[in-house]
């Protein structure tokens, strides 16, 4: 490795740093509690190098934001990737519910970040100009689960009037349970990581049942009969 190869690797390493310590501080402290400063005390530099980085902290913030949902995609590909191509979009729908779930137990500090801080819903991520960047927030997670749903309605694997509603309704519901776990308000149900994951595949299933063409969830005509969705199962 060449001198100029390792200078950009350690620039790289300090500019992840930096975000990871400013996303620690928000999920610990909350905004107010961020400042260069702060920032600078945990990763033992001054200021003026953190002020190389990033222009204010408003850029900083949107830099955290930014990797958490990049992280987030990762997972969301991950666990579409496990479905397989076969799936139908329900089983898409429970994979997506799935990596929602796994990011937000094994990326905490990032979730809480993305969906806790209220200026954060308003704030425009960095990097949408690159091909990557592009590439992500045409598809942020949401409009994922809006797409999976319009494919459930078209195929008749549910029968709702409004694929936006129905996404929020199960968004919604892994959101609430998720926050809900990570919050400790579930401590005397749920004891694991494991058990959560399981928990948030049977509200799912349970949806989806909701959510079926009349008689189909109790062996309807067999053009109204849809097959339950493979949920999978935590290993």
């Amino acid at each position: 490795m060449g001198i100029a190869e390792r200078r950009e690797r350690e620039k790289e390493a300090l500019r992840t740093g930096i975000v990871e310590a400013a996303r620690d501080i928000l999920s610990e402290q909350g905004l107010d509690a961020l400042s260069m400063r702060a920032i600078a005390d945990r990763i033992e530099y001054s200021p003026a190098t953190i002020y190389t980085y990033f222009r204010d902290k408003d850029e900083l913030i949107r830099n955290v934001v930014y990797a958490g949902f990049k992280r987030m995609h990762e997972y969301m590909r991950d666990e579409l990737i496990r479905v397989g191509d076969a799936a139908n979009s329900m089983e898409e729908f429970g994979a997506l519910g799935r990596a929602y779930a796994l990011f937000a137990l094994e990326n905490t500090a990032y979730f809480r970040v993305m969906f806790e801080l209220p200026s954060v819903a308003q704030m425009e991520c960095p990097g949408a100009d690159s091909a990557e960047g592009v590439a992500m927030m045409d598809e942020q997670p949401f409009d994922s689960v809006v797409n999976t749903m319009r494919e459930a309605v078209e195929m008749g694997l549910v029968a709702i009037s409004d694929p936006v509603s129905g996404a929020l309704v199960g968004w919604g519901m892994m959101h609430g349970l998720t926050s809900l776990y990570l919050g400790g308000h579930l401590r005397d149900s749920i004891q694991s990581h494991e058990q959560f994951v399981n928990l948030i595949e049977e509200a799912q299933r349970s949806l989806y049942v909701g959510w079926m063409p009349r008689g189909a969830e109790t062996g309807g005509s067999a053009d109204e009969e849809v097959a339950e969705p493979r949920m999978q199962q935590t290993s």
